[in-house]
């Protein structure tokens, strides 16, 4: 009778037919379990992935555009309408969840009233459009810039019961206008009632250390980027004058106006040194006509004034200032608006660390309070060297 019997190769006895067999019973059903659970894990990973990619496919191809926005008054009551539609890029149903009037960046009102803030305002299907109330501004003047931005997400998305849970899969999209009803907001400095210019940006071409105006190619840039109309071939001259000596100089040259170009006038200024009085004057009326670019000389200077606006509502966001390194230091640079009559709009400051040389470098200041940039007539500047720096 045959012994089934495993030997190992040092002669000891090894596992019998029976053993082998138990031991191979274990591991298939170890790996019949171990396959389930991973099959298990799939399908599991499968379905929430799968259910993540439907989310991100509805909030990429889920589109609301706003058409247009009526702002009127009836019966001596303001109301605001939204035009929105549908436009999602396969079949999709959008519900508009909230609307928000900002003034600025600035909160005012919205729509719903509820507790949460937001709400089922409407629902879209694909290509549908409807026309929604809209919060209003009745304080605000005519002419005033208004934004309104609309909430809305993927109806399959939304949480009917509890709103605030949807609120990450929620989108918005903006729309901005002027108010066309009103008091019209009584201006200090009213535009000129002939022909009048405005001038955004004034740039002398100073060297970095000593702030002085080159005497090889003298030069002034400016911007006349708005106007109350087009016209070619306009003269402008810019006179420089130099403020601790008087000495001063002057260019003339042509320019297309509005230009959306630093515009190049050379001149007689060579070798004018910061600070800087700069006077921009044609036929026409100048608004922001007298700058000044304040300096130390062989430490920091002002090389170019940069006044930001939107060109929604003339509104102005922000100066920009160029500045010649020549020492380093702690320094305080402040820029000062002025309306028609020299009075102070508002005074913007900000401090600089110069660590390096010979260079120069752009500072933007954003302004504190809104200002038409056709009530800025005077720009100036002032520069002080910090204490200890």
């Amino acid at each position: 009778m045959a012994r089934f019997i495993v030997l190992l190769r040092n002669g000891k006895k090894g596992l019998t037919v029976i053993e082998v067999a138990v031991i191979s019973s274990i591991v298939i059903v170890l790996g019949i379990f171990l396959m389930l659970y991973s099959a298990g894990i799939f399908t599991t990973t499968t379905y929430d992935l799968t259910r993540e990619t439907d989310r991100n496919i509805q909030l990429l191809k889920g589109i609301l555009f706003i058409e247009a926005v009526e702002y009127g008054e009836e019966y001596g009551v303001e109301y605001a309408k939204i035009h929105v539609r549908n436009i999602a890029k396969q079949e999709i149903d959008l519900t508009v969840t909230r609307i928000e009037l900002l003034l600025g960046d600035r909160f005012y009102d919205s729509f719903p009233k509820s507790p949460q803030g937001f709400g089922n305002l409407t629902k879209l299907k694909i290509g549908e459009k409807k026309i929604l109330d809209a919060p209003t501004c009745p304080p605000c003047q005519r002419g005033q810039n208004l934004t309104y931005r609309v909430w809305y997400i993927s109806s399959s998305l939304y949480d009917v019961e509890n709103p605030l849970l949807s609120v990450s899969n929620m989108l918005y999209i903006e729309f901005k206008t002027i108010k066309p009803i009103g008091i019209a907001e009584v201006l200090k400095c009213p535009l000129p009632t002939d022909n009048w210019i405005v001038v955004d940006y004034v740039d002398p071409a100073t060297g970095a250390i000593f702030g002085r105006i080159s005497e090889l190619e003298p030069a002034v840039y400016i911007r006349p980027s708005l106007a109350s109309s087009q016209i070619n071939d306009m003269p402008f001259t810019v006179t420089v004058i130099e403020d601790n000596t008087g000495k001063s100089g002057s260019g003339t040259t042509n320019i297309d106006i509005p230009s959306v170009r630093l515009e190049r006038i050379s001149g007689s200024f060579g070798g004018l040194q910061t600070p800087l009085r700069i006077i921009v004057s044609s036929s026409w009326n100048i608004i922001q006509r007298e700058w000044f670019l304040d300096g130390i000389p062989e430490k920091l200077h002002i090389s170019g004034i940069y006044l930001q606006w939107s060109r929604i509502d003339r509104m102005l966001e922000g100066i920009m200032l160029e500045i010649g390194l020549g020492k380093t230091g702690s320094y305080r640079m402040s820029v000062i608006l002025k309306d028609c009559y020299g009075d102070i709009l508002q005074v913007l400051s900000t401090n600089v660390k110069v660590e390096r040389t010979n260079d120069f470098e752009i500072r933007f200041i954003p302004v504190s309070n809104s200002i038409r940039l056709d009530q800025i007539y005077y720009v100036e500047t002032d520069v002080e060297e910090v204490a200890g720096g």
